[in-house]
C-alpha cells in the first residue's frame, strides 16, 4: 500500500499534531518523532489491542469499500 520503507516523508506531508505508535517502540525509535516535536507535537506510546492490528485495520476496509 505504502512504497516508501518508512513513514518520514508522510509525516512531514501531513505535519501530524499527535503521532501514535505502540508500546513497544521507545521515543528514540519512532520513525518521524523528532519532526513532529520540532512543530509542537507530542508522541504518544499506546498498549496493544488483543488480536487487532493496523494491516488487519486496512485489510477490512479494502475487503469492504474497494
Amino acid at each position: 500500500l505504502f512504497d516508501e520503507p518508512d513513514p518520514l516523508a508522510l509525516i512531514q506531508m501531513v505535519k501530524p499534531n499527535i503521532l501514535v505508535k505502540g508500546e513497544d517502540w521507545t521515543e528514540d525509535n519512532i520513525v518521524g518523532a523528532d519532526f513532529v516535536k520540532s512543530k509542537g507535537g507530542k508522541i504518544v506510546r499506546i498498549t496493544f489491542a488483543d488480536r487487532s492490528s493496523s494491516t488487519g485495520i486496512i485489510e477490512r476496509i479494502v475487503e469492504r469499500y474497494c
